[in-house]
């Protein structure tokens, strides 16, 4: 209990979280981890406020997540992107052939949050992606305002006409890394958060799903099955829309995300902001971050079309909440009830 959290200021940022929490700053630990944020080289001249660094730092848990989960399985990663709207994931979709498709089914998971957000890849970003990162003729059509606005976009490269391209809009930070070619989770073994009079300190969440070490309840692990899995769990376990959270993806795409005091507000708001972006929920796959208490919000994802769901076990209800799935022909993964994916409290 000896240790002590240092670090030296590297770099004054434009702004606080509001206005008047100014100055701001960026600090480094001696840290060897080369996917720290200090580490990010600007491809252009924004300086980030502090809310584009927390926000950066919270899209890359949720990439390094689902990548650390993909190599588990596969020994590799497809091209994963996501677009996020104050650190947490509106949009996230994974593919393991097109850039192209990744990144629209990203942006087109919740449209209208996604506006002024933040962006991720784990592959290069060149004139093409640019160009859709942009701007689309689908939002122009819906809301009238065909620009997603990106306030942040981070990648492991970006071509000199990409540049270009991203920096008509003086305000956007545009960052690289080549690390993010193969992004991990950081070998550092604690995380800390600033409390009045001190500061707390535990494990990082660093949990890995491992298909292999689950409890398969009916369900069949192939193919786009299994990424979507990977991807509803990956937001849901590192993402916070008010707690308990649940995300719901079809076909490598994600399709809503809620969280709330309760598990039946997080499955409502999932289903709701799913419903309100157009898409069919229908034979989707589901991954809450906590055991369900009751089948009530179970009830919200039948009804929604889910035939998969991933949930850490627990909860003195588990035998009805299980008998409900299994009565309703929803596969299930139940992960050891020590995982559960609580974070930012």
């Amino acid at each position: 209990m000896k240790k002590q959290m240092t670090g030296k200021p590297v770099l004054r940022l434009s702004g606080g979280e509001n206005p008047y929490q100014a100055p701001g700053d960026l600090f480094a630990s001696d840290s060897k981890d080369r996917l720290s944020l200090r580490r990010l080289q600007s491809q252009n001249a924004g300086v980030p406020c502090f809310t584009n660094l927390a926000d950066a730092d919270s899209i890359l848990h949720t990439l390094c997540l689902a990548a650390e989960a993909f190599r588990l399985r596969y020994k590799k990663a497809p091209f994963i992107s996501i677009a996020a709207k104050h650190g947490n994931p509106c949009g996230m979709a994974a593919e393991w052939g097109s850039t192209e498709k990744t990144v629209l089914s990203s942006l087109l998971g919740n449209p209208l949050a996604v506006w002024g957000g933040e962006f991720i890849a784990n592959f290069k970003i060149d004139e093409r992606i640019a160009h859709l990162l942009l701007k689309s003729v689908s939002r122009k059509k819906r809301f009238g305002n065909a620009y997603w606005m990106l306030d942040v976009i981070i990648a492991p490269d970006f071509d000199e006409k990409a540049v270009d391209v991203l920096s008509k809009r003086s305000s956007r930070k545009l960052y690289k890394n080549p690390q993010l070619y193969n992004p991990r989770l950081p070998a550092s073994s604690w995380r800390y958060r600033q409390v009045r009079g001190g500061f707390l300190r535990q494990p990082s969440p660093d949990y890995i799903l491992d298909f292999t070490k689950v409890e398969c309840d009916g369900a069949r692990l192939s193919g786009q099955i299994a990424d979507s899995i990977i991807l509803a769990w990956s937001v849901a376990y590192s993402s916070f829309h008010g707690g308990n959270e649940i995300a719901i993806v079809k076909e490598n795409q994600l399709l809503g995300v809620g969280g709330g005091p309760s598990t039946l507000d997080a499955a409502k708001t999932a289903l709701l902001r799913a419903q309100a972006s157009g898409h069919d929920t229908t034979n989707s796959v589901f991954a809450a971050d906590a055991f369900f208490p009751f089948t009530d919000a179970p009830a919200v994802l039948k009804e929604a079309g889910c035939c998969l769901g991933v949930v850490p076990s627990g909860g003195k209800n588990e035998l009805s909440v299980r008998h409900f799935f299994k009565e309703n022909n929803i596969n299930m993964i139940f992960i050891p009830p020590q995982y559960r994916g609580f974070c930012r409290h």
